[in-house]
């Protein structure tokens, strides 16, 4: 198969040179069992204080919603208890909440209200987390999907659909794309910045669906599905948002392991195709692969995460890294610290609901089964976008500070000998916005400063940005998010 994903953040990314990142378990953030007393799963068979996605805000407090949730509780005049399934919003320094977490009532600007409780046929409990363009939040619960400020924790808007639903996206034209976990013939939708409704991506999506992703320029979508179509699924429009998005092909390769493609025809058609081992059955038991989780990394390669052995097979709990450019050569990282089978240790994913990274590359994983979010720290120094290279030593581009940033940030970089040196920004595009420095410098620290003009003088636009370090001998790049 021939694959051309040439999308705006892939197209910058890959041909800046990217290092990419292994991740190392640091320390765990949130830990539902110890910290709120819950258990993992109730007495009522229904799942408690699951986290269900996390996402980190422009000003770095991580966004958490939970499946289940007896975290707080109240006792109405008449003696009903009433339980909410909140959104937890924590200092990643403290592990505390701020302010305005946990919420479990939602006020909008029209004076309306929304309480996030297990009673509620709205909210119920969560499915999803993700950010806008803005750096506002999309928390989806049952038939409720939310637009939330990350700076209040206020309602800004709010869309209901027909059944439980998935995590919502958006790309950098404001689309929000959403779909349903038992989709069946159902859509996925398309709805503007505002949460109202657009139209239609997908008619019928046909299979059951954990997550979604789309890339920046909403082009290419990905849907992970559970149960009666296996993998992740690849679909793609000329212009999304007016036009709907076909079906391209499913995808989930594990050569590493001895897997192998096994398209196997299901009832659901060509768009339901599964991943099995090459001498096993074709029965689902045996399925390589159960997406429970799609986010692309900063580095645009797409991060699945997988159900665990009792759901998915003998690849579930954990995550695994795709070059979207070339994902049928199979993933490339094994992401996280891989389910040991009796469900202990630190970090341990047995069941991936979500992935979110912060200004310094740092990853968070959300754990549905073990009730964890768990902080894992990003190390550069020996992987690379090229498997046969490694960055020099000695290189080092540091997260620029304050990020986000206005009017100005620094950005701090390390060359470990006397070269030729040219530090540049790049938009999502791909194309060159200002060039910061283009000369020859010694070896040793070096500071330069971007106050978010572009060649002529101008302030770009809010959004994000690639600022690069290219030498002789290397190339590096990080994000950075430019407000005002």
């Amino acid at each position: 198969m021939t694959r051309k994903l040439i999308t705006a953040m892939a197209v910058c990314i890959l041909s800046l040179g990217v290092t990419k990142a292994e991740y190392i378990y640091s320390s765990t953030l949130l830990d539902f069992g110890d910290t709120l007393g819950g258990v993992v799963h109730g007495s009522d068979g229904v799942w408690q204080n699951s986290p269900h996605g996390v996402v980190v805000a422009p000003d770095g407090n991580v966004w958490i919603n939970v499946y289940g949730g007896w975290g707080e509780m109240e006792i109405l005049a008449n003696g009903d208890t009433v339980h909410y399934k909140g959104i937890y919003v924590l200092d990643p320094e403290t592990g505390e909440h701020v302010d305005f977490s946990p919420i479990t009532i939602l006020s909008f600007p029209d004076g309306t209200s929304d309480s996030l409780t297990a009673e509620s046929a709205n909210s119920g409990g969560g499915r999803g987390i993700e950010i806008d363009g803005d750096g506002n939040i999309l928390s989806s619960h049952y038939l409720t999907l939310y637009k939330i400020n990350y700076m209040t924790g206020e309602g800004m808007a709010m869309w209901q659909g027909e059944s439980s639903l998935t995590e919502a996206v958006t790309d950098e034209n404001g689309n929000v794309y959403v779909s349903y976990v038992l989709a069946g013939e159902r859509p996925c939708v398309v709805l503007d910045s505002d949460l109202n409704y657009v139209g239609n991506a997908i008619d019928t999506v046909g299979h059951i669906n954990r997550a979604l992703e789309v890339t920046p320029s909403g082009e290419d979508m990905f849907i992970g599905s559970t149960w009666n179509g296996h993998g992740v699924t690849h679909w793609n429009s000329t212009v999304p948002g007016v036009i709907q998005h076909a079906f391209v092909d499913t995808f989930a390769v594990f050569d590493d392991v001895d897997a192998c493609w096994d398209e196997i025809g299901s009832a659901m058609g060509a768009d339901s195709a599964y991943i099995a081992w090459c001498d096993a059955d074709t029965n689902f038991a045996q399925t390589a692969l159960w997406s429970s989780s799609l986010d692309f990394s900063p580095d645009g390669d797409l991060l699945v995460g997988a159900l665990t052995a009792g759901w998915g097979g003998p690849l579930g709990g954990t995550y695994w890294m795709f070059d979207v450019e070339d994902y049928e050569e199979g993933p490339f990282a094994m992401v996280g610290n891989w389910h040991d089978w009796e469900g202990t240790g630190e970090g341990v994913t047995d069941g991936p609901r979500g992935a979110a990274w912060d200004a310094d590359g740092n990853l968070y994983l959300a754990d549905f089964y073990s009730g964890g979010v768990y902080h894992y720290a990003a190390d550069y120094s020996s992987v690379s976008d090229d498997p046969k290279s490694v960055v020099p030593s000695g290189y080092v581009l540091k997260q620029n500070y304050p990020n986000p940033f206005n009017p100005d940030t620094r950005i701090e970089f390390t060359i470990p000998a006397s070269e030729q040196v040219s530090v540049n920004v790049y938009n999502l595009e791909g194309r060159l916005v200002k060039t910061l420095i283009d000369q020859e410098m010694r070896s040793g620290q070096h500071v330069v400063r971007w106050d978010g003009t572009n060649q002529v003088g101008t302030k770009v636009a809010t959004g994000m940005y690639i600022y690069q370090l290219k030498t002789n001998s290397t190339v590096l790049h990080r994000r950075m998010t430019f407000v005002k």
